[in-house]
């Protein structure tokens, strides 16, 4: 893969990722959370083994530390953190959660500092505080009485809660002893997610949601799991060809692809905070995570 490829291969990566923030609330308006989050692994789980098969050939064998890793990641990342944010998106706007969102690598460079002992320099620190203010601004929505009132919407405090479980899965996935490739590992956790959610799903009564639902939430559905998951596996075959640094200019763009995808596909407005939000979250990244 050239240069030129793995680029244009990153700004479609951040548009199909940009796009799950306003489809996800279109499709939360006639189904539950759970049911969504269950239904994207249940369909994305078979496609990812069948991918690794072909990529990577048959697993090695199966050690301790690979089952922890999967299941770890599982829990972590596509049951708690997908779960929590599809919640967290029925109670607020996708732009509010695309901002929100952008500021995980600020919170993993805090819990990388703490846990893995990695040092943080002044300019680090310095995108730390803007990138704090940038999000208390968000929640706010502009106003210093909703901060000192506390009367912040409970969407965003869902959204920051699926965060810091983003956070973890990140760490893990960083420190983990698993011999496990990225793509077998994304596979293997989808299977036990797809479990784990399968029952947990239930609990909506799917049947009923499904049976009264538009074209649009099979088209949500579709676009998160052929599309939305994929994406992980083009992400990293571009980080390998242009690098981490590079690859995170495109995903620093995913708050105003959100912005603009909210504008056009749900009418939402677009507010002063958001873009003084967006911008100082996107400043914050940049600061914390330069070495």
């Amino acid at each position: 893969m050239t240069h030129r490829d793995a680029y244009a291969l990153l700004l479609v990566v951040a548009l199909i990722w940009a796009g799950n923030f306003p489809l996800a609330k279109l499709g939360l308006a006639e189904i539950g959370p759970m049911t969504l989050a269950a239904t994207r692994a249940l369909i994305a789980a078979p496609l990812l083994v069948l991918a690794s098969r072909l990529l990577e050939g048959p697993l090695p064998p199966l050690a301790r530390r690979d089952l922890t890793a999967v299941i770890v990641l599982a829990v972590t990342g596509f049951v708690g953190n997908s779960t929590l944010w599809y919640v967290g998106m029925r109670f607020t706007t996708p732009a509010n959660a695309g901002i929100l969102g952008a500021a995980a690598p600020v919170v993993v460079a805090l819990a990388a500092a703490a846990w893995l002992r990695e040092r943080l320099s002044q300019t680090n620190l310095a995108g730390i505080v803007l990138t704090t203010l940038a999000v208390m601004l968000t929640v706010a929505r502009g106003s210093i009485e909703i901060l000192l009132t506390l009367s912040v919407n409970r969407g965003d405090l869902i959204i920051l809660a699926s965060q810091l479980l983003w956070v973890i899965y990140t760490l893990y996935s960083r420190a983990n002893l698993s011999t496990f490739s990225p793509l077998q590992m994304l596979a293997g956790a989808h299977v036990v997610a797809a479990g784990l959610l399968f029952p947990l799903a239930l609990l909506e009564r799917p049947w009923q949601g499904f049976a009264s639902a538009s074209w649009v939430v099979f088209v949500v559905i579709l676009y998160s799991a052929l599309l939305g998951t994929p994406a992980h596996i083009a992400f990293y075959q571009a980080v390998r060809t242009v690098g981490p640094g590079r690859a995170a200019v495109f995903m620093n763009l995913m708050p105003f692809l959100v912005l603009v995808l909210s504008w056009l596909l749900l009418g939402e407005s677009i507010r002063w905070y958001h873009v003084v939000g967006a911008c100082g979250v996107i400043a914050g990244v940049v600061l914390t995570t330069r070495r």
